[in-house]
């Protein structure tokens, strides 16, 4: 043991310096010991450093992601104003073109929704003209003979838009709710808003109560918003699906 003053060899157990008389309180630490401790801190500080920049990249892909799929499926007014700021519209025609409508038929074509779409609705416009000389069209009097008498005006028709399921309940002769009808008309403007969800629906032509076949023309479009790409839709459709159990 070394005096810390002096330097003076000491016996073991020694309370004072037996030549400068500095008293002895604890053992003196070598050189080597002052150096190792020193040294030793630095080479954990690098590691949690080194782990650190490991970590950050992901906390932000993490963040990223979860900012996202919150605009995706929030309705809070925020994640609403982010969603109008980046979505563009798209239009898909259903329908343009002159159709003919049998007596007692009706005329239907389907169209899906797609996923990802917002601000669904079905616009557009048609217009009826009765066919009235043909003697089909006409009506038989009680002798069986055919009525030449000037047709009645019969221009009037039906027209629904329905979710798949209703289509086939109202195909089968019952009664079911539509998205929109138009009521017994020979024309007119349609504007029915849809669900904003995957799905398939019928725009159908009603001629179930006349016996006189209709020529029909219509231009009715498709109309929706879209903003997210293929995989955050993805990750929506699952995110719902997991909600839902």
């Amino acid at each position: 043991m070394l005096c810390s003053r002096c330097g003076t060899e000491m016996p073991e157990g020694s309370q004072f310096c037996l030549k400068c008389g500095l008293p002895v309180h604890a053992p003196a630490i070598s050189g080597d010991s002052v150096i190792a401790q020193g040294s030793g801190p630095s080479r954990p500080a690098r590691t949690i450093s080194s782990r650190i920049g490991r970590v950050v990249p992901w906390l932000v892909i993490v963040v990223l992601l979860g900012a996202l799929l919150w605009v995706g499926t929030s309705e809070s007014p925020a994640a609403q104003r982010v969603q109008e700021f980046v979505r563009s519209s798209h239009e898909q025609t259903i329908l343009d073109a002159p159709i003919a409508v049998g007596q007692h038929s009706f005329f239907s074509t389907k169209f899906t929704v797609p996923a990802g779409a917002l601000n669904v609705s079905v616009a557009g416009n048609f217009g009826v003209a009765a066919d009235t000389g043909s003697e089909s069209s006409r009506s038989r009097n009680p002798e069986g003979k055919v009525d030449r008498s000037p047709a009645k005006p019969d221009s009037g028709i039906e027209v629904f838009v329905l979710t798949d399921a209703a289509f086939a309940v109202w195909s089968s002769g019952y009664s079911t709710p539509s998205l929109y009808e138009s009521g017994l008309t020979s024309g007119a403007s349609i504007n029915a808003p849809l669900p904003a969800r995957v799905g398939v629906y019928h725009l159908v032509f009603s001629n179930k109560t006349s016996p006189r076949a209709k020529s029909v023309h219509a231009t009715v479009l498709l109309r929706y918003k879209t903003w997210m790409p293929d995989t955050v839709v993805a990750l929506r459709e699952r995110f719902w699906k997991w909600i839902g159990g």
